[in-house]
């Protein structure tokens, strides 16, 4: 993974270079994650047009969106919008986990139109955020890398950088909760569970087979 030269976002990084099981690396400056995009410069602005930025997938709640606007300007990108529930908030016993478990469970389908998104012939190079970056962009990016067949313990590393990107910030609360591996392992674990793997659990909330694969070529460099 390489952490991008953008001044105004945070835990701001690409998974280019990660290795599949199989040995082959993850494409450079193809598949990228970060927090929000309110704070982008004129600079990170250059930057992304001069790598080519195509699509923007913001996990996001209207509600966020409203509050922190991403600051595109005039960046040629598609923008998609698929925000999974974040229903379990409301309730006051519900662990950062039990989210997770709800999302995977309540907003597969969102899941899956993110990936076909990014499966799209035109979608690449695609940035992915949501809020933090953190955990609804985690988890996507979580299952994209299982289904092009990234190692666990590599997905797990790269999810784990958040911690280090992030860190405690006081005036910034969505920023202030550090996530640990169990979360993302148990994530995996549970969509196995029931699914299988992660890109039978896709596939069943809507992804097909060819748009699987096309994500695969897409995302690695070639074998």
């Amino acid at each position: 993974m390489t952490h991008l030269p953008l001044v105004g976002v945070r835990n701001a990084r690409d998974v280019g270079g990660l290795l599949t099981a199989s040995g082959r690396a993850l494409r450079p400056l193809r598949l990228l994650r970060s927090a929000r995009l309110n704070g982008l410069t004129d600079g990170d602005r250059e930057w992304l047009a001069s790598i080519g930025l195509r699509t923007v997938v913001d996990l996001r709640q209207s509600y966020e969106i409203a509050a922190w606007p991403d600051a595109l300007g005039s960046l040629a990108v598609a923008r998609v919008n698929t925000p999974p529930s974040l229903e379990a908030e409301d309730n006051p016993d519900a662990t950062l986990f039990d989210l997770y478990l709800s999302w995977l469970d309540g907003s597969g389908r969102v899941f899956a139109d993110a990936v076909r998104t990014l499966a799209g012939s035109a979608a690449l190079p695609a940035l992915v955020h949501c809020t933090a970056g953190k955990d609804r962009t985690g988890v996507l990016v979580a299952l994209v890398l299982d289904v092009v067949g990234v190692e666990e313990k590599a997905i797990v590393d790269d999810y784990l950088e958040t911690n280090a990107q992030l860190g405690a910030d006081p005036g910034d609360i969505v920023f202030q909760y550090k996530i640990n591996a169990d979360l993302i392992t148990g994530s995996l674990a549970h969509v196995r569970a029931r699914f299988g793997s992660a890109e039978a659990y896709l596939i069943a909330h809507g992804v097909t087979a060819a748009e699987i694969g096309a994500l695969r070529e897409g995302l690695l460099e070639a074998a």
